[in-house]
């Protein structure tokens, strides 16, 4: 094979490959129509129980039957601290209505209280023991890669109907809500 030969076909492999590699990456970030469908199929674990800031047990199955939009987060998280105030405001508008925010916190439960008070979260903030626990459930409910924030959207049959990596712009976030929220 001729050096020229060899280039061309290195080039035209590792093209292929970025391909493979930066679709793969498109579907994982922005859903893929198949993705969809399988996401609509899973439902809640009904064992997830956190504690909240007071040290109380929150098992997630109380919430059943509202629309739960799972925000993970961390203090330290600059986008996770941009979203917050759009989070408290999206409460207090669709909260009556039957939406629950819920905030795990990805952190030390003291630096976890410390953010929450001073960012004025009126929503639940969650805690475990460790940080990495936080993160083996986000990988339990489908963040493998571990980034942050990290929201699932749960629909009031307890179906997971949503997976976000990144913080929501504000119309994305207003527009899915009145989508799955209860009529």
């Amino acid at each position: 094979m001729t050096g020229i030969l060899r280039f061309t076909l290195a080039v035209t492999v590792a093209g292929i490959l970025a391909g493979i590699t930066g679709f793969g990456l498109y579907a994982y970030v922005y859903g893929s129509p198949r993705d969809g469908d399988h996401i609509a199929t899973q439902m809640l674990p009904n064992d997830i129980t956190l504690r909240n800031l007071n040290g109380r047990s929150e098992p997630f199955r109380q919430w059943h039957g509202h629309l739960l939009l799972i925000n993970f987060w961390a203090s330290w998280c600059g986008p996770c601290r941009r979203e917050i105030p759009m989070l408290i405001k999206a409460q207090k508008i669709y909260g009556p209505r039957g939406l629950q925010i819920v905030g795990p916190a990805v952190d030390d439960p003291d630096a976890a209280g410390r953010a929450a008070k001073k960012l004025g979260i009126d929503y639940p903030v969650l805690i475990s023991e460790t940080p990495e626990k936080m993160i083996a459930l986000m990988n339990k409910l489908g963040n493998t890669p571990g980034g942050l924030p990290f929201s699932v959207m749960v629909g009031v049959s307890g179906k997971i109907v949503e997976r976000h990596l990144g913080d929501y712009d504000p119309a994305q976030l207003n527009s899915l809500i009145r989508q799955y929220l209860p009529r």
